[in-house]
């Protein structure tokens, strides 16, 4: 049987839960992580995305983050987030939609700034010559 810790979610309008859980999957700036019982301290910036809890029983429950903080000590996970819903609300799929969209967007502009910074450099490579 897998060992529980406590996981807190709240945002600006209150407390989304607080309970006993086996597993937290959640999306930081840097990727994915998974938290289980006795995890190493740490504090992270949250990315927008999917956040997995995991109770005792085996049930999962999917929450919709759209950013925020997380706190990892001595068993007990807390999350600060901007907005936290469950994954099953239309507002939820809406928003994680929303993001998606607009990670693409900045995807792109990245990819299309490295375009335009490599054009720069052949150019200037040409002159020379």
């Amino acid at each position: 049987m897998a060992a529980e810790f406590i996981a807190k979610a709240v945002t600006p309008e209150g407390l989304v839960f607080r309970k006993p859980v086996t597993f937290l999957k959640i999306r930081t700036e840097n990727g994915d992580i998974g938290i289980l019982a006795n995890h190493i301290n740490f504090i992270s910036p949250l990315g927008a995305g999917e956040m997995l809890i995991r109770e005792k029983d085996n049930k999962e429950t999917s929450y919709y983050i759209s950013g925020g903080f997380l706190e990892v000590r001595q068993d007990k996970v807390v999350i600060l987030g901007e907005d936290i819903l469950e994954a099953t609300t239309a507002e939820a799929m809406k928003m994680a939609r929303q993001a998606a969209i607009e990670q693409a967007k900045q995807h792109k502009i990245r990819e299309e700034q490295d375009i335009l910074g490599s054009k720069k450099k052949i150019q200037q490579n040409l002159r020379r010559k």
